[in-house]
């Protein structure tokens, strides 16, 4: 009989060959479904020899060939081409100028424009009239060639055929490229807006991200006097771009615009960004406001005596939990440095893992009670203080010794992250370290691996379905084959309800909506990680993906393109994509920041 290669049990694999009883016939080896998700879950080197892998089947190799790029353990083969690995400009230039399908060319520029090369334009040379009713409507490349030009590319007479001509096809977001045209009118590169287009909660994100890209000198003025209040008659809108918005609008997009004005104030921040007068808006007490203004309040490095009252409020600035005291911490440290002593003790030593997390990053050095420190964050579920603790020895600039003595302990926590990111710290002080091995199951991994195995051996897609307030939906198709783990997470995780009534609290306009914080920030997880099944399938628009806070730490979070975002593949597990491009996109192009999910569900009997 063959005997199923059961990583669960064993850290390391003896032998992958199938041994017969006497008498019965010797069968060749394999590597499963559910051998590759074992293994993967395992983390541990595979055995197989080179004869040992020519003898399986087609499949069955390739599916080993993927593992053992996604393990990752010493001297496996790497998961990512060069290019993607470490982006370098020269050959990037050199793909530019043969790219010919609509992913090359899109990859190619979008990578050259992140290296800030002016000839990132040659990735749309050739280009003409006839081509743009071939290019795919939702590729956008409005904000490509704006941050090209801005690098010291030219559009060339062939090329604006090409653009002309997707613009008569309709295939121009006047959105995007009054956001593009916005960033080259504030530098200089245009001189006027194109006609004002509609305001929704999309669009006041979308043209206020993109202002928020020039200096504080060209926005100081806009920023301290436009948006005292927040009225459909405020002069910003126009200067932006757009029409003015009525009150409805206002009410949904408000907790956008007060987390781009957040963002928008700059480090060191200037302290005139923080003496605006006028009325509260009627958001500014949402949590995830708050938390997006406790985000500028860190910035501010120059004592304040107006925020003292604030600070000695009982919580400080009227915070509601304790992770949104953290937040608070670096303000606190800057403005006053013995309150900040105060609430840092009280969240060392509290429940909430993620604000220990924001307490530990906040200590200079090594705490004498450090031991102590350690027992609390080892027990800790969400992994972001571990990472933090694991992560600072160096930053305390601990000796190399004292580092491997606190980190080698780690190589034996419960959870892979917490080995991971041990591993990695210890091959820096020693590159002898020794991989590490493979933790045993907690009942949530049994859960997920049974799911998994299930999905992937039945080889269907999986649907979900997120329903967001005012009866709006999209429904993703995520494909167990590809990332078995994450997808039978994120089943079992909407079968809990774990997801409903949460926030949405990141929209970023032409790249990501990403949910899932059980926090309604960009915080935590639900209280374990799941590995990473990073896969080399390209993340063009509508993409799903898992958020990460490093390697294997894929939890609740997951996010959905609303591009193509070439510099994800390979790097963030992507599980699927959206239903009905058109209309999702067009959704989630709309959808406000703060947006409630009234429930995430599975379409499955």
């Amino acid at each position: 009989m063959r005997r199923l290669l059961c990583l669960l049990s064993l850290p390391l694999l003896a032998s992958p060959a199938v041994h017969a009883e006497p008498g019965i016939q010797r069968q060749a080896p394999r590597f499963t479904v559910r051998d590759a998700i074992q293994a993967e879950w395992a983390r541990q080197p595979l055995p197989f020899t080179k004869a040992q892998k020519a003898t399986l089947p087609v499949a069955d190799r390739a599916r080993l060939e993927r593992s053992l790029r996604r393990i990752g353990a010493p001297d496996a083969p790497a998961l990512l081409p060069p290019e993607l690995e470490k982006a370098l400009l020269e050959p990037w230039e050199s793909k530019a100028k043969i790219a010919r399908s609509p992913q090359e060319r899109f990859t190619a520029l979008f990578m050259l424009n992140r290296l800030k090369s002016e000839k990132a334009l040659a990735a749309l040379e050739g280009l003409g009239p006839t081509d743009a009713a071939t290019w795919p409507r939702h590729l956008h490349l409005e904000a490509s060639i704006a941050t090209a030009r801005l690098n010291g590319g030219e559009v060339s007479p062939t090329l604006q055929t090409f653009l002309e001509a997707r613009q008569k096809a309709g295939k121009v977001d006047p959105v995007r490229a009054q956001a593009a045209r916005l960033r080259l009118v504030m530098a200089g590169k245009e001189k006027g807006l194109l006609p004002l287009v509609p305001a929704t909660p999309g669009s006041v994100l979308a043209l206020m991200d993109a202002w928020n890209r020039a200096s504080w000198a060209q926005r100081r003025d806009l920023a301290l006097n436009a948006f005292k209040s927040l009225t459909p008659d405020s002069e910003a809108w126009p200067r932006l771009g757009l029409q003015p918005p009525d009150p409805s609008t206002l009410d949904h997009a408000c907790v956008g615009i007060l987390s781009r004005l957040s963002e928008g104030v700059p480090s060191p921040a200037p302290v005139e960004a923080f003496q605006v007068s006028g009325d509260p808006w009627p958001c500014s007490t949402n949590p995830l406001a708050q938390w997006y203004g406790f985000q500028a309040l860190a910035k501010l490095e120059t004592p304040l005596p107006f925020l003292q009252s604030a600070l000695r409020q009982e919580p400080p600035f009227g915070a509601t939990s304790p992770l949104m005291v953290g937040a608070l911490l670096p303000t606190l440290r800057r403005q006053s440095p013995e309150r900040a002593d105060q609430m840092r003790s009280h969240l060392l030593a509290g429940d909430d893992a993620t604000a220990r997390s924001a307490a530990i990053e906040d200590l200079p050095s090594a705490p004498a009670d450090l031991d102590a420190l350690t027992k609390l964050t080892w027990n800790d579920t969400q992994f972001e203080s571990q990472q933090t603790l694991i992560q600072s020895y160096a930053r305390w600039k601990m000796s190399p010794e004292k580092q491997k003595v606190q980190l080698r302990p780690w190589l034996q926590h419960p959870d892979w992250a917490c080995r991971w990111e041990a591993y990695q710290a210890l091959m820096k002080l020693d590159p002898a370290t020794p991989w590490p091995g493979s933790p045993k199951p907690t009942k949530t991994d049994e859960a997920i691996l049974k799911e998994a195995t299930r999905l992937a051996e039945r080889g269907k897609p999986v649907r979900l379905r997120i329903s967001f307030g005012g009866s709006r939906s999209v429904t993703l198709r995520l494909d167990p084959t590809v990332a078995p783990m994450n997808v039978a997470n994120l089943v079992l995780l909407a079968n809990q309800g774990y997801f409903n009534g949460r926030l949405v609290p990141r929209v970023v306009p032409d790249f990501v909506v990403q949910m899932g914080s059980p926090y309604d920030t960009m915080d935590g997880g639900p209280g374990y990680t799941v590995r990473c099944e990073n896969s080399l399938t390209w993340y063009g628009p509508g993409s799903v993906g898992m958020a990460l806070s490093g390697k294997d730490t894929g939890g609740s979070q997951f996010f959905i393109t609303t591009n193509a975002t070439p510099h994800l593949t390979g790097k963030y597990t992507r599980m699927g994509e959206v239903e009905d491009l058109d209309r999702a996109l067009k959704l989630l192009d709309d959808l406000e920041l703060g947006a409630r999910i009234e429930s995430i569900k599975v379409l499955e009997k």
